[in-house]
């Protein structure tokens, strides 16, 4: 699988201001991210290019979770998080990626992200 991505570490989330929130709830502005670039799943991890270079193998994958929290919270979506929610991948360096996979105006692939990541890692 290959996609666009768009994607912050949890402290980037949390030092963010408050006009980060505001601002996504306007037409034309995306979602608070501070990297993008091109994801890509493989059968050994995850490969991101773009303003920085990633490699995530899945043993390094600690917790993944599809869903709001304190630091992406549903305050930072419009609709609230009606149409799509974060996916955050916690790493066994300490490090928290959230992601937005696919973002449209109408919602994200996250979910298929998760579904996939979800079943590679469990075998």
């Amino acid at each position: 699988m290959k996609a666009k991505v768009l994607y912050s570490y949890q402290h980037e989330l949390l030092e963010r201001d408050s006009w980060a929130d505001l601002g996504a709830h306007f037409s034309g502005v995306g979602p608070f991210h501070k990297h993008e670039g091109e994801i890509v799943l493989s059968a050994v991890g995850l490969f991101i290019g773009g303003d920085e270079d990633l490699q995530i193998p899945f043993r390094t994958i600690e917790q993944i979770y599809l869903g709001f929290d304190e630091a992406f919270p549903r305050t930072m979506v419009k609709n609230m998080g009606l149409f799509w929610q974060p996916l955050r991948i916690s790493l066994s360096n300490g490090n928290k990626l959230y992601l937005i996979i696919d973002y449209n105006i109408l919602g994200t692939s996250n979910q298929l992200w998760f579904d996939g990541l979800k079943e590679l890692l469990s075998d």
